[in-house]
């Protein structure tokens, strides 16, 4: 969660590589399913997780605790990452829980209809909110399903999987790009839910000038309660494995440019885009509500990326590390002088280890998603840890200029190696709460999507 935002460990990782019944009459309920002997340690008066569209109310059930927090956070990552209908933003209420995560399914994820920040932050006013608008999106959608080069018909930014949006990035924190065991470059995006993006349009704080007078009359831009973002990262899923690998990740389609270099500033340089399959292997997800103005961050790995230092399964071929290799891990590569195609070793700092609660309750929610759809590729993620403020501060009493104060954030170890691969050691709220505009340090309330705020014309 350094630049921004922002998942399960498999019940059983043996002979599972990085390349490689009869259902209830329950498992078809369109709520979705709940495993009926879970004895999830959830907290007092929680609901345990099911496998459903319903994004849970708030963070608490009677009272705060990492337990709490943990199941609050696999709850979030169920719902969103059922299938979407086609408004932005809403889940597909008729699709079942049976189906969820079915293997070879490309179609987007609740969270993939959000915005990305391209469309938020352009140059003109957003895309309206809902697809049913006047803006040529059902056409557009149509025409990315057909998966056909489109170079020369779409204006960049180019679409990514249904909805919109983009992936040309590929640069985590400390300027670096990771790069999996097979050569291929890891890529990014951010989105955010329809609350904070109408936030933003409604308010135009994609224009820079607006922005900072808008910053300056508030003391600061505060977003609304329930404001979601979420950071994806994906790898490249080649033709010839997409059969074995659709699988065991959540792949979708999508339009990757090539990286012809890098300019003075060490920043990429793309061209031409062609049509990718694109897998699943971390996920960040914050969210604001009133137990947790601070936020609650979350975040998911696929099972397969890497091992924590010391812990290496000699069964498990992982995405993002090779035991075989000579290399020191969590090496950043340096532009201009690093091949992007050299893949980087990676391991998860021992601080970072997954404690044995959350390794628990993971293998808990993976039988319970095996048991819905045992298909299901959603079995092959992992919550890492979560963040939340055990002394929330409501916007009100907060600091006026950054840094924010942090509401007692615990605990102080999360970091995704697919996202923070090379500053493990740090965590979310060391850099955003620094999150501001203009030189009056005015707080963006923990968010950096506000950096792509462009001049008005």
């Amino acid at each position: 969660m350094r630049t921004l935002l922002i998942s399960f460990f498999l019940l059983s990782l043996i002979a599972i590589s990085c390349e490689s019944g009869k259902k209830d009459k329950k498992l078809n309920s369109r709520v979705g399913f709940s495993q009926e002997l879970a004895d999830f340690d959830c907290g007092a008066f929680c609901d345990p997780p099911s496998v459903s569209y319903q994004l849970p109310v708030d963070s608490t059930c009677g009272h705060s605790s990492q337990n709490v927090l943990n199941c609050f956070a696999w709850k979030n990552f169920l719902a969103l990452n059922w299938k979407a209908s086609d408004e932005r933003g809403l889940p597909d209420t008729t699709a079942v829980a049976a189906d969820y995560g079915m293997p070879g399914d490309y179609s987007p994820t609740v969270w993939e209809s959000y915005l990305s920040i391209e469309d938020v932050f352009s140059a003109r006013q957003p895309q309206t909110w809902n697809l049913k608008s006047k803006n040529g999106y059902i056409k557009y959608i149509n025409e990315i399903n057909k998966f056909t080069d489109i170079n020369a018909a779409l204006p960049k930014p180019k679409l990514r999987a249904m909805l919109g949006g983009n992936v040309d990035e590929i640069m985590q924190a400390k300027g670096a790009w990771l790069t999996d065991q097979s050569g291929n470059i890891v890529w990014y995006e951010i989105r955010m839910n329809n609350i904070e993006s109408d936030f933003v349009r409604q308010n135009k704080l994609y224009n820079s000038d607006n922005l900072n007078a808008f910053a300056a009359k508030n003391q600061g831009v505060w977003l609304p309660m329930e404001s979601i973002e979420i950071k994806a990262a994906w790898r490249i899923i080649p033709d010839s494995q997409l059969e074995s690998l659709k699988n065991l990740y959540k792949i979708s389609r999508a339009m990757v440019p090539e990286i012809k270099g890098f300019d003075k500033n060490n920043q990429p340089i793309y061209g031409k885009y062609s049509p990718k399959y694109l897998g699943l292997v971390g996920l960040h997800i914050i969210r604001k509500t009133n137990q947790s103005p601070q936020f609650t961050w979350m975040t998911f790995e696929h099972v397969n990326n890497a091992p924590t230092e010391g812990q290496v399964d000699p069964s498990v071929k992982y995405c993002f590390y090779n035991p075989k290799s000579k290399d020191k891990p969590n090496q950043s590569p340096v532009p201009g002088q690093d091949s992007l195609n050299t893949p980087v070793q990676v391991v998860r700092i021992a601080d970072n280890a997954i404690s044995a609660d959350i390794q628990q309750l993971n293998k808990q929610i993976q039988a319970m998603i095996k048991k819905s759809n045992p298909k299901s590729v959603w079995q092959y993620y992992q919550l890492v840890n979560v963040q939340w403020p055990e002394n929330p501060i409501q916007d009100t009493n907060n600091n006026k200029t950054a840094p924010l104060m942090d509401g007692g954030i615990t605990p102080s170890n999360i970091a995704n190696v697919t996202m923070e691969t090379y500053i493990q050691e740090k965590q979310c709220m060391d850099c955003h709460k620094n999150a501001s505009v203009g030189a009056q340090k005015y707080p963006t309330d923990y968010s950096f999507i506000f950096l792509k705020a462009k001049p008005g014309k």
